[in-house]
């Protein structure tokens, strides 16, 4: 029997440790996804999404990825926070998502444009890349803070479908609101392995044994939100419903804990995230991305 390597090791420790128990069924994320689809699309508007996607866009330039002319695949793309910036940027994009939901709120936005964009429906962690046509099909292939990237499997899935860049952007843990920390605790629930407390070092570690040096950039976000317990409590079971099912006991738990902690009829949402991304190029030998030189890809 050959001997296991530390990549083997650490294939098996995602696996073991990113257990499927707690994430939504295939069924269950089409639901959620489909009823948020019109939220999303109203939040990829604001200002402070346009400049996310400024940030993220000046960063594949700086790694040497120019998107005019080139093909992109945007895996879980929702509404289309990164398709539609790219395709404005001259890129050809496939936006595949498991919500027809959100790629009907994609697409519109895009006819309206008459943007280059494709909208295919389905699971990434069930899609057949060689009959959707997609292996080594893309220059640049994108996972942006979706479940889709859920292990070592849709991980590799995902790189088999780039014939040059990769991108990346994944939570790490901490930063959670203490309140809802509080009521996790007290309704005797934990944060679901779907969002896994190792997400972004996962597919990092999983790419550094693999012999790949990709560019990292990390990000922290803070925010403060004063709002009627109501929409606090909805707030938390959103936030919740990302990661697993919900039950209407669970709900009315929340709802009765947000009652009864607020003041004045209101409670504060304290919340901060770390984000880390990450762009690395398919082909092992060019590893660590550090060229700064853009370059102009032909039609293909």
């Amino acid at each position: 029997m050959p001997q296991k390597t530390n990549l083997d090791y650490w294939t098996d420790f995602w696996n073991k440790t990113n257990l499927p128990s707690g994430l939504m069924n295939e069924e269950q994320q089409v639901s959620f996804w489909n009823r948020r689809s019109g939220d999303f699309a109203q939040k990829i508007t604001t200002a402070q999404s346009r400049k996310r996607s400024r940030e993220n866009l000046a960063l594949l330039s700086a790694a040497g990825f120019c998107a005019d002319g080139a093909r992109v695949l945007d895996i879980g793309c929702g509404p289309g926070a990164l398709s539609l910036p790219l395709a404005r940027a001259g890129a050809r994009v496939t936006s595949f998502d498991i919500s027809a939901g959100m790629l009907a709120q994609l697409k519109r936005a895009a006819d309206r444009e008459g943007l280059p964009v494709e909208t295919v429906e389905g699971s990434w962690w069930t899609a057949d890349i060689d009959r959707l046509g997609f292996k080594g099909k893309f220059d640049l292939v994108i996972s942006s803070m979706t479940p889709a990237i859920k292990d070592a499997e849709t991980l590799d899935r995902m790189m088999a479908c780039s014939r040059d860049y990769c991108f990346y952007i994944g939570s790490f843990p901490g930063g959670r609101d203490a309140m809802l920390e509080d009521l996790l605790r007290q309704i005797k629930m934990t944060p679901a392995p779907g969002r896994s407390p190792m997400g972004f070092l996962f597919p990092f570690m999983h790419l550094y044994l693999r012999g790949y040096r990709p560019k990292i950039t990390i990000s922290h976000r803070k925010w403060n939100e004063k709002l009627e317990w109501e929409k606090a409590a909805g707030h938390a079971i959103d936030i919740i419903s990302h990661d697993q099912v919900c039950t209407d006991a669970m709900k009315r738990a929340i709802r009765k804990y947000y009652k009864k902690t607020a003041v004045g009829g209101k409670c504060t949402f304290k919340n901060e995230l770390f984000l880390g991304m990450m762009i690395w190029n398919i082909n092992p030998e060019r590893g660590f991305c550090t060229s700064p030189t853009v370059k102009k890809r032909p039609g293909s």
